[in-house]
C-alpha cells in the first residue's frame, strides 16, 4: 500500500517516472516492476496506466487532448491550426477536426495559422505579448523600452522580467541562457558587446515579438 500511494502522489504531481522516495536516492522503478511489487488491482493499474498517458501528453508541447474524445492528438504540421481526430472520424463516419489554438471543432477553410472561424479564436499569448507593459532592466545601461514578457527564442515558453536583475535568463523548460534585451543566445550577446556582461546590446533591444518559436 505505501508504494501504490507514493506511486499515486508521484502522478497527481504530473510525473511520469516512478521515482525512489528516499532521501538522496533518484533509482527510476519500471512501471512493470511497481504493478508486480505493489499488486496492483486491475482498476489500479487502468488508472496508472491512464494517468501516466495523460502526464505524458500534458508534458508535450506537441500533444494536445481531442475536444471531441479527449484522445491525445499529435499536430504535424506546427504552422497549421487545423487537426484531424482519427479516433472521432472513424467513430463518427465524418472527417472531424479541431482547431489546435481554440480546441473547438473546426470551422472556416484550412489550412490557416493565424486562428480559425470560430469566434475569438486567438493565441493568448501572442496577445500577451502584444499587450505586456515595458520593463526597464536596472542592472543593463540603456535597456529601456524592452517587454515585460518574452517568448524563449529556443522553445516557446513565455517568461517574465521584472526589471530587477540581470537581463541574461535560463528558460526553466528548454535550459538555455538568453538575452532578455536582444533575445541572442547569452554567449552570441556578450561576443557582440565585447565580452561585457552588463553592457547594452550592440543590436539594441530586440521589438515585441509577433510569433511563437518551436522547440525542434
Amino acid at each position: 500500500m505505501s508504494l501504490t500511494k507514493w506511486c499515486e502522489h508521484l502522478m497527481k504531481k504530473g510525473e511520469t517516472r516512478f521515482v525512489c522516495g528516499q532521501s538522496g536516492c533518484n533509482a527510476v522503478w519500471a512501471y512493470q516492476e511497481v504493478r508486480k511489487m505493489a499488486l496492483l488491482t486491475p482498476e489500479e493499474m487502468e488508472y496508472f496506466e491512464k494517468t501516466m498517458a495523460l502526464n505524458a501528453v500534458a508534458r508535450n508541447p506537441n500533444s494536445k487532448f481531442c475536444p471531441g474524445c479527449t484522445s491525445p492528438v499529435s499536430r504535424g504540421i506546427s504552422s497549421n491550426l487545423y487537426v484531424c481526430c482519427k479516433v472521432c472520424s472513424l467513430k463518427t463516419g465524418r472527417t472531424f477536426a479541431f482547431c489546435w489554438q481554440c480546441l473547438r471543432e473546426w470551422k472556416g477553410q484550412q489550412p490557416r495559422s493565424d486562428r480559425c472561424e470560430n469566434y475569438d479564436c486567438h493565441n493568448s499569448a501572442l496577445k500577451t505579448l502584444r499587450d505586456c507593459p515595458e520593463v526597464q532592466i536596472q542592472t543593463v545601461k540603456g535597456a529601456k523600452g524592452c517587454p515585460s514578457v518574452r517568448a524563449c527564442p529556443t522553445c516557446g515558453s513565455l517568461l517574465q522580467h521584472t526589471g530587477k536583475g540581470c537581463k541574461n535568463v535560463l528558460c526553466p523548460r528548454c535550459k538555455i541562457l538568453f538575452c532578455f534585451g536582444c533575445l541572442k543566445n547569452t554567449n552570441e550577446c556578450i561576443i557582440t558587446r565585447n565580452h561585457n556582461v552588463y553592457g547594452t546590446c550592440s543590436s539594441g533591444i530586440a521589438p515585441r515579438q509577433t510569433s511563437i518559436p518551436v522547440w525542434k
